[in-house]
């Protein structure tokens, strides 16, 4: 079953600073989403809500708002393994590996610990395990520890591990940081053959020409809420983000390739 992630008139307080004003966004199964916007603009704090990371506001129903919803499902309140077990997963910038672990201990522990694997083989989980570590070429580092590995070869080990927990919809906060040029285009192709298998996949990052290539739909957040939102023509076509987001030059440059 396809996942539809709703965000509806979302706001947000931390440390008692609004970081979020009235912000809505969607996403589905099987598309590449993309949020854009500068630092500061409120795109980790949209996506740690999402996930139950920063409690969120309780769902207002009569008047739409702050209502986060799966599938027409509020989940506001929920724990966050009742959101990982429903198919949403979440890939923080920093790195979320066990640095002294093995990349075989790594993902072992979605074998052990993630509830779709409970009846499951061994065997069946090392044959998927392998077919991903293969196509991310990380099979000969499956004996060396986490924390030795290159920054593209980490965020490679981080999308596997969350493959192997058979997500719905994949949030992905800024997964170019630290990245070299060639684990970037590597990355970009798993995430379009992920989208194309049916997964969603939401990505923020500040590497906008690297998005735009991919993405199905756009949002661009500045200063916590979304000031446009569309295809990637109907984005570039908007004078307010070319002006206070992309500026001329960038703009020009972007523009020669998608329009």
């Amino acid at each position: 079953m396809s996942l539809a992630l709703s965000v509806v008139c979302l706001s947000q307080t931390l440390s008692k600073k609004q970081i979020l004003q009235n912000i809505s966004f969607a996403a589905q199964s099987g598309l590449v989403t993309v949020l854009l916007g500068p630092n500061g603009a409120g795109k980790t704090t949209l996506l740690t809500t999402i996930m139950g990371l920063n409690p969120a506001p309780a769902a207002d129903q009569k008047n739409q708002k702050n209502i986060i919803s799966l599938n027409h499902e509020i989940i506001n309140g929920w724990r966050i393994d009742q959101r990982v077990n429903r198919g949403l997963i979440y890939l923080p910038q920093s790195s979320s590996l066990f640095q002294d672990m093995s990349v075989h201990d790594n993902l072992q522990l979605v074998f052990e610990y993630h509830a779709f694997w409970h009846k499951k083989t061994k065997q069946v989980f090392f044959a998927e395990r392998n077919m991903w570590l293969e196509r991310t070429q990380l099979t000969h580092s499956l004996q060396q520890k986490a924390g030795v590995l290159s920054g593209g070869q980490k965020r490679k080990l981080e999308v596997v591990r969350a493959l192997l927990m058979h997500p719905e919809l994949i949030l992905l906060d800024e997964p170019f940081a630290g990245v070299d040029p060639k684990s970037i285009y590597e990355l970009k192709k798993i995430f379009t053959d992920m989208a194309q298998s049916g997964i969603g996949i939401v990505l923020s990052d500040h590497h906008v020409d690297q998005l735009l290539s991919i993405a199905d739909l756009v949002y661009v957040v500045m200063q916590g809420h979304v000031v446009t939102s569309g295809t990637i023509k109907e984005i570039l076509a908007n004078k307010d983000t070319q002006e206070r987001y992309l500026g001329d030059q960038f703009y020009s440059e972007i523009a020669e390739r998608f329009l």
